[in-house]
């Protein structure tokens, strides 16, 4: 075949150029041509229409994300997420998004007759006595962590406890606050690990091998103070663990007023983040709908759980007052009382506890519900502290406020404010 000349090439091309359907085609192919810009010796396209759906896409995500941060997706008043990307584990580990919800840590044993045994512990709050002289000069704070049995034979519904023989465990630490520490007041089983809380400090320590292990410090009221938070009550909620304070106005001795700070809670991860929510007005709630109590009369609050199966709050208040804060007339003013809200804090329900079960002098520091029970038995420590002295007692009853175990006072020196199934 004879090659034609380059000339009528581009003049056979030129012809064909100019037809309509030869127009048409380029002009559709050039709407669809992505603009090209030379930078160094490389091309680069832009593509306008992929770029605009990747700018919606973006746009949406945003929207979304703020709509969610600027909503109250709980009653508690805050969004508390559920995972967060640079938290880190107790053992500063990375975070997996499976909760260990393994509770007891020690599986019950079930015995014939339908009896069940529940490994049982109970922590120690010394108050000044837990500051240590060692004999090379140097100072610790120490509490104790006492071990036992709890035994459960479900027919007849009968609790038994016992305590292991020999002295409890000593745990140690070298942090303090103005010569304070180690007052540890409620022990509590979250994500797989038992934890026990600082009244003075502050802080959070995991017990791991009978040792205390630091891990999270509060501090008072929103957050933003000095001193630490005086942790009294803890439990978990949503695989969130909440940690309360007295739930009463900070008082002077003789009850006047100060600050709301023992009136928030702290929500915590499993990471250690923590927010301080504002609960004044739940615990303000709580003493007025259950004991018509208002200010200056007080409500203490020492023990609090969150039950998943009832989806309500429940409080076993330490102290009731329609009086004024008085630090003498205090030691007299035990609560014989069950409260519990739901999750508003609207509707709040008070169940009167067993009247020849208690004593005035005698008042509520931990409870937790009887596993395996659907949260319907309440096994509670209580402690008095009357002129000077301290006792600890332990009892047991159902949600109806019927008495199962019958106050039982513990033979020991030290006073105990903390109880967890382990």
């Amino acid at each position: 075949m004879q090659s034609q000349s380059p000339a009528f090439v581009y003049k056979e091309r030129e012809l064909a150029d100019h037809s309509p359907r030869a127009m048409y085609m380029r002009d559709w192919r050039s709407a669809l041509r992505t603009p090209t810009y030379r930078i160094g010796n490389r091309t680069v396209r832009f593509n306008y229409h992929f770029a605009l759906l990747i700018a919606c896409a973006l746009g949406l995500i945003l929207l979304f994300y703020f709509a969610r941060q600027g909503s109250q997706s709980s009653s508690d008043g805050y969004w508390l997420r559920r995972s967060f990307a640079n938290a880190r584990s107790l053992d500063n580990g990375p975070v997996g998004h499976t909760y260990n919800a393994t509770y007891p840590l020690t599986p019950p044993m079930v015995l014939r007759g339908g009896v069940i045994n529940y490994r049982i512990a109970m922590i120690a709050d010394l108050d000044t006595n837990s500051k240590l002289k060692k004999s090379d000069g140097s100072t610790t704070w120490r509490s104790y962590l006492k071990k036992g049995y709890l035994t459960y034979t479900v027919a007849k519904a009968e609790i038994q406890i016992s305590w292991d023989d020999g002295a409890p465990t000593v745990l140690e630490s070298a942090f303090a606050l103005k010569g304070r520490g180690m007052e540890l007041s409620e022990l509590v089983t979250f994500n797989g690990r038992l934890l026990s809380f600082d009244d003075r400090t502050g802080l959070i320590y995991e017990i791991v091998n009978d040792k205390a292990i630091p891990w999270v410090i509060l501090l008072d009221g929103d957050g933003h103070n000095a001193k630490g938070f005086k942790s009294e009550w803890a439990t978990v909620k949503q695989d969130t663990l909440y940690v309360g304070s007295m739930g009463k106005e900070w008082t002077t001795s003789a009850g006047d007023f100060e600050n709301y700070n023992p009136m928030y809670v702290k929500a915590i991860t499993t990471g250690g983040e923590v927010r301080s929510l504002n609960w004044v007005d739940n615990f303000k709630q709580l003493r007025l709908q259950s004991q018509q109590i208002s200010w200056p009369g007080y409500m203490i609050h020492e023990s609090g759980a969150w039950s998943e199966e009832k989806k309500r709050w429940f409080f076993l208040p330490r102290r009731c007052s329609k009086e004024k804060y008085n630090e003498t007339k205090d030691e007299h003013m035990g609560c014989n009382v069950l409260v519990s809200a739901d999750e508003s804090f609207t509707q709040i329900e008070t169940v009167r506890l067993d009247p020849e079960n208690t004593m005035p002098t005698h008042g509520f520091s931990s409870f937790k519900f009887l596993p395996g029970t659907d949260d319907s038995i309440i096994v509670a420590l209580k402690s008095e502290e009357l002129n000077g002295k301290t006792a600890t007692f332990i009892t047991a009853f159902d949600t109806t406020g019927r008495t199962l175990l019958p106050e039982v006072r513990i033979e020991t020196e030290y006073k105990y404010e903390g109880f967890e199934f382990i």
